[in-house]
């Protein structure tokens, strides 16, 4: 067990291609000694997107702060602080926070892979 403030994590840059002004932290994972899941921060600052991409896993993601377009819902879908937003395995999203004016930082948990 361990209680850590998010800011000793590591913020490293997101480089996704397409991706632009994103940092990401790892909070929980294989390096913390977890076994099923992973945890990271992801902030988008304004000007900044996650394009269109999938992934294997299924993302539980819940919004701590700001807003985006949520890209791969319906059009004008928008995630919101204390929103809760799940992606099932293979289901293509993103987010677009390019004409924001405050970051948008979202909790999202994934089952732990390899590289966690």
């Amino acid at each position: 067990m361990y209680i850590v403030n998010y800011k000793e994590r590591e913020e490293c840059e997101v480089t996704m291609p397409g991706s632009r002004k994103v940092t990401m932290r790892w909070l929980v994972g294989k390096m913390t000694g977890a076994t099923t899941y992973s945890m990271r921060r992801f902030e988008i600052r304004p000007g900044g997107i996650i394009p269109l991409h999938t992934h294997v896993e299924e993302h539980q993601i819940f919004v701590l702060r700001g807003q985006a377009k949520a890209l791969g819902f319906p059009e004008g879908t928008i995630a919101k602080k204390d929103d809760v937003v799940f992606i099932p395995s293979g289901v293509e999203h993103g987010y677009d926070n390019r004409k924001g004016k405050e970051p948008f930082i979202f909790i999202c948990v994934i089952p732990l892979l390899e590289q966690d």
